[in-house]
This record gives structure tokens, sequence and C-alpha cells, in this order.
């Protein structure tokens, strides 16, 4: 287990094992094994719809039938439930009891069903803050007290807590965004799934003990029963993923798990990813060999770093006879250090050229650029952040928010014209477009 890097680079502070990192999603992991120690306690059924065991805060009235949003279907990310960004919040500021935020209070949007129950998987955190007021409404004890008294106890993770350590300023690593910009260290109130801090060697505990024991103890190791975690590492129905998953093919989620059937070398692995702005972090393990990797970084580019250890790790373990699939590279993550040495023009021509002599390496989904275009423009640089979404327009002329950003783009430099132009393209692409439609509404251009 081992450092590498500056846990803050202006300090040239370096990162240990016993930095601590926010772990973004892979909240989640920890979360569902605390839930489910109430399933194996008898005093939850993962069949029963989940607002029975509610009080603080109920589904809203929807469409659908919300009787069908049971505590399995929570748990695996197949209940239906919206989808939401929660965003940080400073560490000096009183956080709001969960089921604000799960009312919309917080100003990240009422939780609600939005698509049949158990139709498909569609990935929410909203589903996990839910299970964070369920805990707490059984339990009759706050979250954070229960799940150290229940998971990080027993396991001896000392140096885990959902929310901030004390003294966090001396303890954690210093964010950057893709940039290497610092970023300041944020609190989430939606603590279950994407406000667990913890060290490298606290999360490899915790995969740890989803695996058989060294000395043959089982998984769990007496928090969960065997069978129990067997379960929380077997797909759950119709939970197969709809969208992009960056490290492994075909993969579908358990409770509280992500099961990528062909991870290590055509084994099953089982995990969670997470991804906080200026933290991304990964961890899998491997049960039929009792394999395992850990990876947290402090950058917005660390899904680069995290991919290229999976491709090492899975060359290790396939020896010389086998050819393996490596993830692929995220681009920006190259263009980052472009834009950094040589600037905006030169990303371009590098893009262009990377995509044109290794599109199987690197990832050029309409994201990267989009992502990294609104970076450009936090930093300021206008002109390099409409060059970015430019080149997005060139790659993705027919989808319909790469025209929105850059009408923004243009809009934040003054150019309403060409504002207006890229607007209204979006609108035409896609009519349900609100923010176009709304920002035109401003510019007092009329919409046939």
């Amino acid at each position: 287990m081992h450092g590498y890097g500056f846990a803050n680079a202006a300090s040239a502070a370096p990162i240990t094992p016993e930095t601590v990192f926010n772990v973004g999603s892979i909240s989640k992991s920890p979360t569902a094994w605390a839930f489910m120690r109430l399933v194996d306690n008898g005093k939850v059924d993962l069949d029963r719809p989940v607002d029975f065991y509610l009080k603080r805060w109920h589904l809203p009235a929807s469409a659908f039938d919300n009787t069908q949003v049971t505590v399995r279907r929570v748990l695996s990310h197949t209940s239906g439930i919206s989808n939401h960004d929660f965003h940080g919040w400073d560490p000096e500021t009183a956080l709001p009891p969960i089921e604000d935020t799960l009312s919309g209070k917080t100003g990240t949007g009422e939780v609600r069903v939005v698509s049949t129950p158990g139709s498909g998987f569609h990935y929410s955190g909203a589903n996990y803050a839910i299970l964070q007021l369920l805990i707490e409404e059984v339990s009759g004890e706050t979250f954070q007290e229960y799940v150290k008294a229940n998971v990080f106890q027993p396991l001896g993770m000392s140096n885990s807590q959902y929310g901030l350590p004390l003294k966090f300023q001396d303890v954690m690593a210093t964010p950057y965004d893709g940039l290497g910009g610092a970023l300041p260290i944020l609190r989430y109130n939606e603590l279950s799934a994407a406000g667990l801090t913890m060290t490298v060697r606290d999360l490899a505990a915790f995969a740890a003990a989803g695996l058989k024991g060294p000395s043959g103890e089982p998984p769990g190791r007496g928090v969960l029963k065997e069978q129990t975690v067997a379960l929380m590492q077997t797909p759950a129905p119709a939970s197969r993923w709809a969208d992009r998953d960056p490290y492994g093919p075909d993969p579908q989620y358990g409770l509280g798990y992500t099961v990528r059937p062909a991870q290590l070398v055509g084994r099953v692995g089982i995990g969670h990813g997470g991804s906080n702005r200026g933290w991304e972090s990964f961890f899998q393990i491997v049960p039929s060999t009792g394999d395992g990797i850990v990876i947290m970084t402090n950058s917005s580019n660390g899904s680069a770093v995290i991919s290229s250890l999976l491709c090492s790790w899975r060359k290790w373990a396939a020896g010389q006879s086998s050819v393996v699939e490596c993830p692929k590279i995220d681009i920006r993550a190259v263009l980052y250090g472009v834009y950094r040495s040589k600037g905006a023009k030169d990303v371009v021509a590098r893009y262009r050229e990377l995509r044109r002599n290794a599109p199987d390496k690197y990832d050029f989904a309409v994201w990267q650029l989009n992502s990294m275009g609104y970076d450009l423009l936090r930093k300021g640089d206008t002109v390099a952040a409409i060059d970015v979404f430019r080149l997005n327009v060139e790659q993705f002329p027919q989808d319909a928010n790469v025209y929105d950003s850059l009408g923004e783009a243009y809009l934040k430099q003054g150019d309403k014209t060409l504002a207006i132009e890229n607007y209204k393209k979006s609108l035409d692409l896609n009519p349900q477009n609100d923010n176009a439609r709304e920002v035109l509404k401003k510019l007092e251009v009329p919409i046939g």
C-alpha cells in the first residue's frame, strides 16, 4: 500500500496511506452494508415499499405506482427515482436535515418517481439519500453514529467518517480541478451518497471484508451474514447499465456494488467508483481469486490514472499469454496538460490528432470536451472555452447540448448574435430544452 504524489502541491506534502480523501459515490457501498445489517437483524424487509419505513418525508404522488418503489429497488437503482446533482457545502455552514434535500428545499430539486419502478437501471444518488433517512428512522440514531458503530468500528476503519474529520485541513488531501487549480474541501448533506471521507488503508479494509479472509474468515467479517454479502454482490433484476461505464463492459448493479462480469481477465469484479469535483476513486475485488485493487486520487483528472492502473492490473493478471482489453482514458486529461503547456489552439490540434490516430485508446464521448469547456469558463478563459465548445459542435453536430454550451460561452463573451444562433440550433435539435427556451426569452428572441 503506497501513496504517490502530493496531498498538497504548494507545500509538497506527500500522500500517504493515512491521507484522507473524499471518495464520492463509493459512499454508497458502506451505506448498503449499514442498511443490510438492519435487514439481517429483521428490522427491514427488502421487498416492502420504502415509504412504509419513512415518517419525516414520503415519496410525493406520481403517475407511477409508488408502492412498487421497494427497498430492494432503491438499493439497486431500479426504483425509478429522479436523479439529482448534489452540491457541496462550505464546512462552516450548518447542514439541513436530509428530508430537506429530499423535498427540494436545498436547491437540488424534489426527489420523486419519474419512471416505472423495476423497469430498468437509473443511477441516482437520491436513492441513497432515501436510505440515509430510512436508517435514521428505523435505528433511532443519526446516520453517522449508526454506520460508525455497525460498520466502521467492527471492521477497524478508524479513519473513516461520513462528513469531514476533525482538523480536516491537516489530514485531508487538497482536491484539484483538471487544470491543476486547488479546490475548496466541501462536505455533502447527502452523506450516504457522496459524503464519505476515508484513507486508502480503510478503503482496502472495507474492500477486503467483501472477500474470504486469509485464514478462511467468511465475507462479511461478522458484520453481515455471508449469504447477505453474496446477495449484495449479485446483479439485481433489471440492473444492467444503459449508460456509459468507463471501467468495464456490460456492468450491472447489486445492492451497493457495481458488478462487472469481465473485470479481471474474464472474472467477475465487484466494487464501486466515486467522483466529486477534485476527487476520483475506485475499488474492485474479485471474489473468485481474492484479488483486489483500491485507488484514490485528489484530482478531477484521476479517472485517467484509474484507467491506466486498471490496464496494468489486468495485464499482470493475464501474464504474457492473453491480449487484455484496457479501459479507455479520458481524452480531457490529456488535453488539460496540452492547455497548460501550450494553449487552446494546440488543444484542438491534439484532439484531432488523437481522434485520428488513437480512437480506441481514449474516450472521446461528447461530455469530455463539454466538461473541459466549462472548466475553462470557470477559470475565466472564455476564448479558450469557445474554441473547445466549437470543436465539440464540429464533432457532435446532432447533439443539442453542445450548441447550448457554445451559446452560453458566446453570451458570456458578449456576442449575443452567435449566442442566439447556437441556442436556437439547440432548441431545433431538442424542443424540450427549457434552458435554451428561457435564455432566448430573456434575450427577447421570438420562438416559433
